[in-house]
């Protein structure tokens, strides 16, 4: 089974934080539909899909009938599932089109439920709004998850467990937490560099993070991945398609996919999309190179790694790891299989550089 990533890109405005491929400009719609459709022509067959995912950008900012139009073209070209995952970034409004459309999973930005920490990031929506938008779509019956993020300007110990505590008692069945991440030449990142902004220290998020995956497991949130945590049978089907190596299209600007051993991906920028909607990055990854995103990309998730596995990838020096690891308490090792602990997160990607 494959899944299927659509990029829309339009936005009303570009948050602070915000890194992703997006544009501002809605009279690229039209053009940008084309080419992504086809795009989508090009690369059909008759693969089987499980999971669909509209991301973005805001795809709520892109009219109804070109959603319609990819939606119809997606499953004219492609063998979508009848049970097949289909997910889409949402703003509070147009849950019922969204519904017409076949989508059945719902994921909300909400990043905050406090308006304090939601205006440095540039956010559109404030906190109300956005406890409107999960009321709605948690009463809807459909599957939703939010998105909170742990770190940001303003952000107390107080108000980080308040937003917690209303997204545990929403009724979703499914939360992403997400520590801030600066990205390089961000509007927030500028302002964080000039002083203008400050943010709380990595302990103190480190110290959050802890507490949140106590709370949310008290609550019957299981985690299952570094920064996702559901309730039983709410996992997004279509991310551990990633985590899990499966293969995935992506289409649109800024999409990666993956394919018979082969990564590509389109260009960023919208305007050079909609000229050339053909891959502008490809690769072939080395034998080293699967092997180190295998073990990265098993790592993220609670699972874990089986420990013959890592032998077999890492020789002798894996196995030493492992005892380092589970010795200083950063690996957790159950039976054959070995796995991060909550603490061992916060620096997984140190300690898996130690293999290599």
């Amino acid at each position: 089974m494959l899944g299927i990533y659509v990029h829309f890109p339009f936005c009303r405005v570009q948050c602070s934080y915000c890194a992703f491929a997006v544009s501002t400009d809605l009279t690229l719609q039209e053009r940008y539909i084309a080419a992504l459709l086809g795009e989508i022509d090009r690369r059909a067959g008759s693969d089987d899909v499980d999971t669909v995912y509209f991301g973005g950008g805001t795809p709520s900012r892109t009219e109804r009938g070109y959603l319609a139009a990819v939606a119809d073209r997606i499953r004219a070209r492609f063998a979508v599932t009848e049970e097949a995952e289909f997910s889409e970034d949402i703003t509070p409004e147009a849950i019922a089109f969204w519904r017409s459309i076949g989508v059945n999973r719902l994921s909300i930005g909400v990043q905050s439920f406090r308006d304090a920490e939601l205006l440095p990031l540039g956010r559109v929506h404030g906190a109300q709004r956005a406890r409107d938008a999960v009321a709605v779509t948690a009463a809807s019956g459909m599957r939703t998850s939010i998105d909170l993020i742990l770190g940001l300007p303003h952000q107390t110990q107080e108000s980080f467990q308040a937003s917690m505590g209303e997204a545990i008692a929403s009724g979703v069945g499914h939360i992403s937490l997400y520590m801030l991440d600066l990205e390089e030449g961000s509007a927030l990142q500028q302002q964080v560099t000039g002083g203008r902004v400050s943010l709380p220290d990595d302990e103190w998020t480190a110290d959050m993070y802890l507490g949140a995956v106590e709370q949310f497991a008290r609550a019957g949130f299981a985690q299952y991945e570094i920064s996702n945590f559901a309730r039983p049978g709410q996992e997004c089907r279509h991310n551990l398609h990633y985590w899990r190596r499966d293969e995935y299209h992506g289409f649109g600007a800024g999409a990666h996919s993956f394919l018979s051993g082969r990564r590509f991906a389109n260009a960023r920028d919208v305007r050079r999309y909609i000229e050339d909607a053909t891959p502008q990055f490809a690769e072939v990854l080395s034998d080293a190179d699967v092997r180190r995103e295998t073990i990265f990309l098993r790592l993220r998730q609670v699972a874990g790694i089986d420990c013959d596995d890592i032998t077999r990838l890492c020789g002798q020096e894996g196995m030493e790891w492992i005892d380092h690891g589970v010795s200083e308490g950063w690996l957790q090792r159950e039976g054959s299989r070995v796995a991060f602990t909550a603490s061992g997160f916060l620096l997984s990607n140190e300690f898996i550089s130690r293999l290599f």
